[in-house]
């Protein structure tokens, strides 16, 4: 990226040339709208801090490049030290340093004020641009691959002690990681896009359709891919006649949602309680409004911490990957991976089948052509496809539904970030798949009680899953304690699930467009017209 730099005075139009070459800074590097939008804001902010203190007779330099891979703003006048980043008057309440603090928190960036030779200077770091997840996954097999048949070379007691003494820790320490940060996570992601809907008003009228029509469908979805996948696997069914027991257990099952108190759901890492907490705090706090301003600001802090944890979690997941597999080569049970080709072929297929029957619905429904509005929506899903995250497309996705298919704007500002959290149901056919072929494997007992239970948990841990990258690895723990499948699965589903996630994604335009028409905020010329 090549360094820019220019020299303004200070003044109004100097300082709305610097924010608009911010903004096209930051378009090159890739830098989502909102983003830019609040490091445009910074900028402006701490030019007119030092345009007050220097008046208008000063200077300022505004530097641009990318310095190791990593992009950087500098700012910088030459005069008396003058920190803009702190008040200048201790006793006023407007400080840069809590308003860049909230303001700048979810932007990677960390300014920074130096003073040398009279220069003032205030420089910007933006992240590293992310390596493709598809790309780290590759190079952690890659790697793994490498030095587990590479091993071999070793001797055998030297390597089982390096599995012993160093992979196996590592391992363990991942997962209780994973079993700390689950249950907060699971929670904020529940009450914050229950309380992200806006107003109750909006939740009474449209969005209480909405969230009962994605609860059914992913529901449906995850009962249909039951039914299309258990004749695909060898399972082992119960010969014993206690259905009629396990269906009592189901409903017990039900039943101990309910939990004794507030607090045991996160002691004792029930998931499913945890899930019925937050969705009765977002109600409530949806429902009360400004009288849980407080709450909510507080839940809102709390979630960036989370969204923090879980992008730095993510972050290791190509690490545990080469654990895993590393661990899996060297104890001989690479084998089993191998043979993983079987759930992915029949995750895709049934992903496929599925999301080409809602596809051909809609075309003939709104008699469009198949091929333009696959057109249309496939840049969303090239996006989601690439970074596997739906949330990463967001921008994408409004852009998509508002511009190519002709959905008001009135259901897209809701029910985008809405159907993110709660509509997911190419995850749920993950979940089903990952629960047969695991079943299949360790030879589990299964039966009707156990089918239902499988659905109903693979529905309830759907809505909860994150809409990010590894956002699922903390549901497989809670789906197979339940479903009585050992704990070892964890170490192949995990390598799995990151492929599945790279095809988990594409569903939301549909189903926004069906609601769109049902509830008349439809333009049927925008979907029909070529572009």
């Amino acid at each position: 990226m090549k360094t820019e730099k220019t020299v303004y005075p200070f003044s109004a139009a100097s300082v709305d040339a610097a924010s608009e070459k911010t903004q096209q800074f930051l378009e090159k590097t890739a830098t989502d709208k909102k983003s830019i939008l609040r490091l445009r804001l910074s900028v402006e902010t701490l030019l007119l801090k030092w345009q007050d203190f220097f008046g208008s007779d000063g200077t300022f330099t505004m530097r641009t490049g990318s310095r190791f891979g990593r992009p950087y703003i500098l700012l910088e006048t030459t005069g008396d030290a003058c920190n803009p980043l702190e008040s200048s008057d201790k006793t006023q309440e407007e400080d840069f340093g809590e308003f860049g603090a909230r303001l700048l928190a979810n932007l990677g960036l960390s300014p920074a004020y130096s003073y040398h030779n009279g220069k003032n200077q205030v420089l910007f770091k933006l992240k590293k641009r992310k390596i493709n997840p598809l790309l780290s996954l590759c190079i952690a097999v890659a790697a793994a691959l490498v030095f587990g048949f590479g091993g071999f070379l070793l001797p055998d007691a030297m390597r089982i002690a390096a599995t012993e003494s160093v992979l196996t820790p590592l391992y363990d320490t991942f997962l209780g990681i994973l079993s700390t940060i689950a249950g907060p996570m699971i929670f904020l992601s529940v009450a914050w896009g229950i309380y992200g809907i806006g107003d109750a008003t909006t939740l009474g009228r449209i969005g209480k359709k909405m969230i009962l029509r994605f609860l059914g469908l992913t529901l449906l979805i995850s009962a249909v891919s039951a039914a299309l996948l258990l004749p695909c696997f060898n399972l082992h069914f119960s010969t014993g006649s206690t259905d009629s027991s396990q269906l009592s257990g189901v409903f017990n099952m039900i039943l101990d949602i309910s939990p004794e108190n507030i607090f045991s759901p996160f002691t004792d890492g029930n998931m499913m309680q945890i899930i019925l907490i937050a969705a009765v705090v977002g109600s409530v706090m949806l429902i009360l409004g400004n009288q849980t301003k407080v709450v909510a600001e507080l839940i809102e802090q709390i979630n960036y911490i989370i969204q923090f944890l879980m992008e730095l979690v993510g972050s290791l997941v190509p690490c545990f990957i080469f654990i895993v597999l590393l661990q899996l080569i060297w104890s001989d049970s690479l084998g089993v991976v191998t043979t993983a080709r079987k759930p992915l072929v029949f995750f895709a297929i049934a992903t496929v089948l599925i999301l080409a029957v809602i596809i051909g619905y809609i075309c003939l429904k709104k008699r469009v052509k198949p091929t333009l509005f696959i057109r249309k929506c496939f840049p969303s899903f090239l996006i989601a496809l690439t970074t596997a995250s739906s949330s990463a497309a967001f921008g994408t996705n409004i852009s998509c539904c508002e511009k190519e298919l002709g959905i008001s704007n009135r259901l897209t500002n809701f029910g985008i970030p809405l159907g993110i959290v709660l509509y997911a149901p190419a995850t749920a056919i993950n979940f089903m798949v990952c629960a047969l072929y695991m079943a299949e494997g360790y030879q589990v007992e299964i039966s009707v009680a156990w089918i239902i239970m499988a659905v109903l948990i693979v529905t309830i841990l759907t809505v909860a899953s994150p809409p990010v990258p590894g956002g699922a690895l903390t549901c497989y723990t809670i789906i197979f304690s339940q479903l009585g499948i050992p704990a070892e699965a964890l170490e192949i589903v995990l390598v799995l699930d990151i492929l599945f996630d790279f095809l988990a994604t594409g569903f939301l335009q549909c189903e926004m467009l069906l609601q769109a028409s049902k509830m008349q905020l439809l333009d049927d010329k925008i979907l029909r017209k070529r572009g």
